[in-house]
């Protein structure tokens, strides 16, 4: 190969690689564009927490950010179903971001219904009372014992003495 063809070969080669290149970039541009995001599928999901308390949501997916809003017991949010650790991505929400973080702990996703009945723990023996959804133990109730029943979600019931798994409560 003649030097002027080595010359030729490595210009055609470098503005080959220059055109792969900015088509990747025009790519990437066109994925993560504002217009493609809000084409993405957003999922159904509700918080439950106590009767007056809230649940906070966060900026980052850590205790430590600063909240960017609240929630309470039963409110329908809309996710990503992007996660990180304990903590699940929340968007077209009513703030200046339109997004925010909120820890599993609260929420469900099958759509909670509001019972504020008395109740009873059901059970061969004691039962966990939680303080969140799957968190730690901070009482045990036997079976029989009465309490006011205020949710149910699938397989979780928040109730005057905790949260506690729906197959261990009875309500009339």
């Amino acid at each position: 190969m003649s030097r002027k063809d080595w010359i030729l070969h490595n210009i055609m080669a470098g503005l080959f690689g220059v055109f792969i290149g900015v088509a990747f970039f025009c790519l990437m541009v066109l994925m993560f564009s504002p217009a493609c995001a809000e084409d993405l599928p957003t999922y159904r999901c509700w918080a439950l927490c106590e009767p007056g308390s809230e649940v906070m949501i966060r900026e980052r997916p850590v205790k430590r950010s600063a909240a960017v809003g609240s929630t309470v017991s039963g409110a329908e949010l809309r996710t990503d179903w992007e996660e990180s650790g304990n903590w699940i991505h929340l968007v077209d929400l009513n703030n200046e971001t339109g997004e925010g973080w909120i820890s599993l702990d609260y929420v469900v996703f099958d759509e909670p219904v509001r019972l504020d009945l008395e109740g009873a723990v059901k059970g061969k023996g004691r039962v966990a009372c939680r303080k969140c959804i799957d968190g730690k133990v901070k009482c045990w109730a036997k079976p029989g014992q009465e309490l006011t029943v205020y949710w149910i979600s699938g397989e979780w019931a928040v109730t005057s003495i905790g949260y506690i798994r729906s197959q261990y409560v009875e309500v009339p």
